[in-house]
């Protein structure tokens, strides 16, 4: 018996040899990203209290209200030393994957289009973040006004926050974190203008309505609308790498990848079509790239439990329950009348978005897939 427990012990102890450099490479890698974060906050922060005290020398400013308030110039500084930080880290961090055992190999054009729409989505991100949080701070303190210094290292500390957080980001993207990513930005984003449009009433219309031209926060719905575009198309190519490696490494069938990625692509380009091309500028083009989006996304959702193949049960009847849900609100629409165009657009977006986030999540590299799939030994 102990000749039996020693010899399980040295089996053991021999599997955790053979783990450990691979654990410990990992920490090292972290660690490494922590620290580059630390530096980047550091000299975000320092840019950030430089700026404050050369703009807002002489001068009493509020959190978020009057001409150039703490909140829209620290927002301004930390989406411009956001550009380089995230895209400098993203890039190294892409390549040291890249050096690995990556299954989907890119493109130079698809690898711009990644660094391109996932950096100046995530720097956007935090600009509406950084806005956002010094207006609810200004309703707090109504009527507050501070001095330079203050404003200065108001706007020191939210430069050196968002820094730190976007270098953690574009150290370690995944395929659940874009996706994510996307769905908090086109939501901030479309709230931001629906905030800002001076028509109280432009719901009564449509979603459009919010880009056309002239209209108080139509260039920032369009930019949303246009980057999100962008971050599907990048989406779809770290989908890609998860669904093939998760074919090889539990032995499913990956013969739905290839029609998954293109429907994604498809819903990528139209959603910059919509942006690109607001409805009082064609409504034509407009409408054709907005049914192209919604046809695309109700396909992918409806066919996707048939394409991948070992997908959880849980996940196949919650795809039926989406589906469903979209008929429904097009039926309350068309022809019930319950609630106008605005409210469909609306729900179809949150009901589309919602079960990207969980699609994402569940074809994981990381999961075990269930269902009909019989996995090798």
């Amino acid at each position: 018996m102990s000749s039996t427990s020693d010899a399980a012990d040295v089996a053991d102890a021999s599997r955790a040899d053979a783990v450990r450099p691979d654990a410990v490479r990992g920490d090292a890698v972290r660690a490494a990203a922590e620290s580059r974060a630390i530096v980047a906050a550091g000299l975000g922060g320092l840019s950030g209290l430089i700026g404050g005290l050369i703009v807002f020398a002489g001068r009493l400013v509020g959190l978020a209200d009057g001409a150039l308030p703490v909140g829209s110039f620290a927002a301004l500084v930390a989406g411009i030393v956001g550009v380089p930080v995230f895209a400098i880290t993203y890039v190294r961090a892409d390549s040291r994957r890249g050096r690995g055992r990556e299954v989907v190999r890119r493109s130079r054009l698809r690898r711009a289009i990644d660094v391109i729409g996932l950096t100046l989505t995530a720097s956007a991100m935090v600009m509406l973040l950084i806005a956002a949080l010094f207006s609810i701070a200004q309703l707090a303190f109504r009527s507050l006004e501070i001095g330079a210094f203050a404003a200065a290292v108001l706007t020191a500390g939210a430069v050196a926050a968002s820094t730190y957080a976007l270098s953690l980001l574009a150290s370690d993207i995944t395929t659940q974190r874009v996706a994510t990513l996307l769905a908090l930005f086109l939501a901030a984003g479309t709230l931001s203008s629906m905030l800002s449009a001076e028509d109280e009433l432009w719901w009564q219309n449509n979603f459009s309505a919010l880009g056309m031209r002239g209209v108080s926060g139509s260039y920032s719905f369009n930019v949303t609308v246009i980057l999100s575009g962008l971050v599907l198309i990048t989406l779809s190519g770290y989908l890609t790498r998860d669904l093939r490696v998760r074919s090889i490494r539990y032995a499913v069938p990956a013969r739905g990848v290839g029609i998954v990625r293109t429907l994604l692509v498809v819903v990528g380009v139209a959603f910059m079509g919509v942006g690109a091309v607001p409805v009082d500028v064609s409504q034509l083009l407009h409408n054709m790239f907005s049914v192209c989006l919604i046809i695309a996304f109700v396909v992918l959702i409806a066919a996707c439990p048939t394409l991948i193949a070992g997908l959880p049960r849980a996940f196949v009847a919650a795809s039926a329950v989406f589906v469903a849900g979209m008929v429904l609100i097009v039926l309350l629409w068309v022809p019930f009348g319950y609630y106008n165009l605005t409210a469909v657009e609306l729900l179809a977006v949150v009901v589309v978005f919602t079960w990207l986030v969980l699609f994402t999540r569940n074809v994981s590299t990381g999961q075990m897939p269930d269902g009909d799939a019989r996995l090798d030994a």
